[in-house]
């Protein structure tokens, strides 16, 4: 399997972008090709999934070392800790 949120998979990125905006959008598509912004849009929307992915990335490392790194000594009294 590819891991598209390497650097070096932004072309592959880009064509699944154009793929799916061709299928879903295909007024849209073809007024930004004809304009000239295709890939000036594709490059912006690219950059923006981006910046998306890396912060839901993170979040849910910070979730998984949260709930992974809550240990606990079961009997252990606080009331009688000198701190």
């Amino acid at each position: 399997m590819i891991d598209l949120a390497n650097d070096n998979q932004k072309e592959k990125r880009m064509e699944i972008m154009r793929k799916a905006m061709k299928e879903k959008a295909p007024q849209t598509y073809a007024g930004l090709e004809e304009s000239g912004g295709l890939e000036k849009f594709l490059e912006a929307h690219d950059t923006e999934m981006m910046k998306n992915f890396r912060a839901a990335k993170n979040k849910a490392w910070e979730e998984t070392l949260a709930s992974s790194l809550d240990f606990f000594d079961p009997n252990y009294d606080e009331t009688s800790s000198p701190m």
